[in-house]
């Protein structure tokens, strides 16, 4: 029987750590709890806008399908992008 844990060939080679050998430092946390409620918010806007496109636009019906099956997705995502970018950049400042 072998009670030897597997160890791989990098990790024989150099021990444990970084592949370059770097001294790394813990940071402050990523606030992933803002970003995701920016997201949400996103979502729940995209919700509203697809009802009011439905219910009030009086758009011609394609322009309403093309814009809940491709506008509204894709407004999702660039917007939700935007408000990521936006949290990353103050988070990198507070430094």
């Amino acid at each position: 029987m072998m009670d030897e844990t597997p160890q791989s060939p990098m990790d024989a080679a150099q021990g444990a750590g970084t592949l370059i050998g770097r001294t790394e430092y813990r940071g402050r946390a990523y606030p992933h709890v803002v970003e995701k409620l920016a997201f949400v918010l996103t979502f729940c806007s995209a919700v509203y806008a697809g009802i009011w496109l439905w219910n009030d636009s009086n758009w011609a019906n394609y322009l309403i399908w093309t814009t809940t099956i491709c506008g509204l997705p894709i407004a999702i995502l660039i917007i939700s992008e935007a408000f990521g970018r936006l949290i990353n950049a103050i988070h990198i400042r507070r430094n």
